[in-house]
């Protein structure tokens, strides 16, 4: 083999193939870290820099995908333009808290904030599992599930046996899973038992070298949403798996989630997103799912349900985020397990901090990615020097997923507070101004309290060099996770 021919080859070919992948770098326009972060790859690494990026450095999420998208969102967007007309709470009306949100969000998504809906905060898995099942018993039309991870161990099999005796009663029962999450169940014979009994099970966005041509391959379905009957929604942060039995080999003890049930128009709000996330995937329209529900209003308390994903605005998640704390005037408390902040929310932390205000930080001490735990250490100092209060629970792996804003706005959902779920995830926010919300909030937020450690400066200040090190060299790869 002549060699002196491949490195000619090599060398003609490589300089205009690394100017042109700067050049593309350059002009997305991302933040200045993540931009650098590509650059410094490409240049240390360029093998090892053009296939990184190639499979992760843009979020394409395929051109078929994103032709179903926009054709199946105008019908959507005409429905929400309905509801928005007959049930929307105006702007000029309300002196909410919610308001800059609600103004953003209705702008960019259409989605608006909904007066009437009644919850309930359901922070214990038996609750969960017991209010679900008496509610799918009860199901007589439609029933819609999304899930990063379904596992059928534990209690989760009387989850999928109450859905069999939904379907066998005539219930439509439809579940849209990830297929990286949910793997294991959907190869598995209790999925195909599940089909067998006409329940439609539908697997997003694969990972695999085929797919990697025509899609980025680890963007994620990573919602987490049940739909009954047009009227009763769940959200929250826990995967359809028991905690009892779920990756109890991971060595970070139990996950702690919560999830809120739901009750009023936003309900149908909810609904109709995951219609729009099945015509999406499927190509097929499910008219009759689109429907606003008579006497919809249950209760007192608004709020507002936020999609987000690459189907939508790619910066709609960080633009409430960065409003909602921006707007404090006492308190920012946030939870989150997975803690890689980009350079805009660290600003925002920073700012109000320096205001005055109370930031608090509630993450877990031990998380199942070695990578983004080192990443988010890294943090640590500089919003503490600005006075942070960062809590560290150590009952197991706190998987809630909430910011609360003053003594009124809570945002609750799937998001973690790192740039995979800002920017790359499908993922689901409610966000809440009720004040009795606020309070039952806080009361768990207390429960987490008595079980967390509060970190000192001085003495985090005091750790291994070694571990600074690794921890600095994670912050480097941080935009990239």
């Amino acid at each position: 083999m002549n060699w002196n021919w491949l490195l000619t080859l090599f060398l003609w070919i490589y300089p205009p193939v690394l100017l042109a992948l700067s050049l593309r770098i350059l002009m997305r326009r991302r933040s200045v870290g993540v931009t650098l972060s590509w650059l410094l790859l490409i240049y240390a690494l360029p093998l090892v820099g053009f296939i990184f990026y190639g499979m992760f450095g843009e979020r394409y999420l395929g051109r078929l995908r994103v032709k179903r998208a926009r054709k199946q969102y105008g019908f959507y967007r005409q429905w929400l333009d309905e509801v928005s007309e007959r049930r929307l709470l105006s702007t000029e009306e309300t002196n909410s808290p919610l308001r800059p949100v609600m103004e953003l969000t209705l702008g960019s998504l259409g989605m608006p904030a909904l007066h009437g809906n009644h919850w309930r905060l359901l922070y214990s898995p038996s609750v969960v599992f017991d209010q679900l099942l008496r509610d799918l018993a009860e199901a007589r039309e439609r029933v819609f599930i999304e899930f990063y991870i379904v596992e059928e161990k534990g209690r989760v099999e009387e989850v999928l046996q109450a859905l069999e005796a939904a379907r066998a009663r005539g219930v439509e029962v439809r579940l849209l899973l990830d297929s990286v999450g949910s793997n294991d169940f959907l190869k598995s014979r209790r999925c195909q038992r599940l089909q067998a009994a006409g329940v439609e099970v539908l697997d997003v966005l694969h990972a695999n070298l085929f797919r990697m041509s025509l899609q980025r391959v680890d963007l994620r379905q990573h919602r987490k949403l049940i739909s009954i009957d047009n009227h009763i929604a769940y959200t929250g942060s826990m995967n359809l798996a028991d905690p009892l039995w779920f990756r109890q080999d991971s060595g970070v003890g139990p996950w702690i989630d919560l999830m809120v049930r739901l009750e009023g128009p936003v309900a149908a709000i909810m609904q109709g997103s995951m219609i729009f996330d099945w015509e999406m995937e499927t190509g097929k329209r499910l008219v009759d799912g689109l429907a606003w529900p008579k006497d919809s209003a249950t209760g007192k308390s608004l709020m507002q349900f936020l999609p987000t994903g690459p189907a939508f605005d790619e910066d709609i998640m960080l633009q409430v985020l960065l409003t909602a704390i921006h707007n404090a005037r006492e308190q920012v408390v946030i939870t989150t397990p997975y803690f890689v902040p980009d350079e805009a929310v660290m600003q925002a932390l920073k700012s109000v901090a320096k205001r005055g205000l109370k930031v608090t930080l509630l993450v877990p001490r031990r998380i199942d990615s070695r990578m983004a735990q080192y990443a988010g250490r890294s943090f640590y100092d500089e919003l503490m020097s600005v006075g942070v209060e960062i809590l560290r629970f150590t009952g197991g792996l706190l998987h809630t997923k909430c910011v609360i804003i003053d003594d009124h706005l809570v945002l609750i959902g799937s998001v973690n507070l790192d740039m995979r779920s800002i920017w790359l995830n499908f993922e689901s926010t409610l966000v809440i101004d009720d004040h009795g919300f606020y309070r039952a909030m806080s009361h768990v937020i207390d429960e987490y309290r008595r079980s967390s450690h509060r970190l000192e400066l001085t003495q985090w200040r005091r750790r291994p060099v070694y571990k600074r090190v690794l921890e600095n060299l994670a912050q480097l790869a941080s935009p990239l996770l």
